[in-house]
């Protein structure tokens, strides 16, 4: 079962669609369930919500897995140019992304301070970060790095599926340096081997993954490392990986 409603993202000023998940049986009992937030949410379930026409499909997904769950999608603006300032952390060099004004932070605390607790009030959740994990791909996969890190208290999972690394890779990095992690962090870093332009950038793609897998597993994080196999940058290929990061994730 999906649920949806709009709430009003301060952030940006303007009203967003929210796509919440309900395990099957929900309806019928007083079970509490953890929760996943996810980036981009109008991408999570139906393809005709989808930005590209392609969803992730996750109903069909968390129907038939052994783990009730409810997901949490928040859409994002569909302007391109909104979309990034909301999902990058930080301000950017007017070289490379002629001064990107990041407002990724404010993006989270909105999610942590007011999103959550709404869920937490309307659905009956798990309330504490061992329970509370967020998910995204491409800027929504940075985000969930982010979001795992810089507000550690609050999740305790991420699944970063072809986060968007490069674009602010040295702000990132100086960050996770300073970050204070619990050892039941565990984040699920990807990359596909097609998204990359050619051999060259695949190699620098896949060290600046394993400098962040090197920096969160030196605070004890626990991290899996998936490279998929003919992987584009899109929605197909990641909804592919669900059953991988969710496993990682919540069962083993």
């Amino acid at each position: 079962m999906i649920e949806r409603f709009e709430v009003y993202f301060s952030p940006s000023s303007d009203e967003r669609l929210v796509s919440v998940y309900l395990p099957q049986g929900y309806g019928e009992g007083e079970e509490t369930y953890p929760v996943m937030y996810m980036f981009d949410g109008q991408n999570a379930f139906e393809d005709n919500r989808a930005s590209y026409g392609k969803s992730w499909g996750l109903h069909r997904f968390l129907d038939g897995w052994s783990k009730g769950m409810i997901v949490v999608g928040l859409q994002s603006s569909p302007e391109g140019d909104r979309r990034l300032a909301e999902y990058c952390p930080y301000h950017l060099s007017p070289r490379s992304w002629e001064g990107l004004r990041g407002r990724g932070r404010a993006t989270m605390d909105y999610i942590a301070d007011t999103l959550k607790p709404m869920i937490d009030a309307r659905y009956r959740t798990m309330h504490n970060r061992a329970c509370t994990g967020v998910m995204g791909s491409s800027m929504g996969g940075l985000m969930s790095l982010y979001a795992v890190t810089a507000y550690n208290s609050v999740f305790s999972k991420a699944a970063c599926v072809s986060p968007a690394l490069s674009m602010c890779f040295p702000q990132l990095i100086a960050e996770l340096k300073e970050a204070e992690l619990n050892p039941d962090t565990r984040v699920y870093l990807s990359w596909g081997e097609n998204e990359a332009r050619d051999k060259r950038a695949l190699a620098q793609m896949t060290a600046e993954h394993l400098a962040v897998a090197n920096l969160l597993g030196a605070k004890q994080a626990r991290i899996e490392q998936f490279i998929q196999e003919q992987g584009r940058h899109c929605e197909e290929d990641w909804s592919r990986q669900t059953e991988e990061f969710m496993r990682f994730l919540w069962l083993e």
